[in-house]
C-alpha cells in the first residue's frame, strides 16, 4: 500500500473500506512534514493500513467538511466509520499503538 492524496471528489471512496489513517494537512506546517515522513515509513512495516492525505490548504472543502481546525489532524477510520481523532503531531509508537488498538480489535 502507499501514502494516497484524496480531493473532495476522491475523498469518500477512499475512506469506505478497511483500516484508513488520514492525514489531513498543509504544506507550510513543520510538524505536518515530521508526520508525513513517519507515516510513510509506516507504509513499508504496515502495508494492510491505507493512509490518506489531504491538503487542507489545496482542498478546504474537506477542512471544513469535516471540522479540521488544526493541523496536523488524524483521523482514524475502519470501513468508513470514525473511530478516533487526534489533533498534533503524534509520534512513531502513537500511531502503531492505534493500529494495534483499531485494526486487531
Amino acid at each position: 500500500m502507499s501514502v494516497t492524496v484524496a480531493h473532495t471528489d476522491t475523498y469518500s471512496e477512499l475512506t469506505r473500506e478497511g483500516f484508513v489513517i488520514v492525514d489531513f494537512y498543509s504544506t507550510t506546517c513543520v510538524p505536518c512534514k515530521m508526520l508525513s515522513r513517519i507515516l510513510e515509513d509506516l507504509v513499508e512495516d504496515y502495508p494492510f493500513v491505507n493512509i490518506v492525505k489531504v491538503n487542507v490548504t489545496d482542498d478546504p472543502k474537506l477542512g471544513v467538511d469535516y471540522a479540521i481546525e488544526a493541523v496536523p489532524t488524524v483521523k482514524f477510520l475502519k470501513d468508513g466509520e470514525e473511530l478516533e481523532t487526534v489533533v498534533g503531531l503524534m509520534d512513531e509508537d502513537e500511531i502503531i499503538e492505534k493500529i494495534g488498538e483499531y485494526f486487531y480489535n
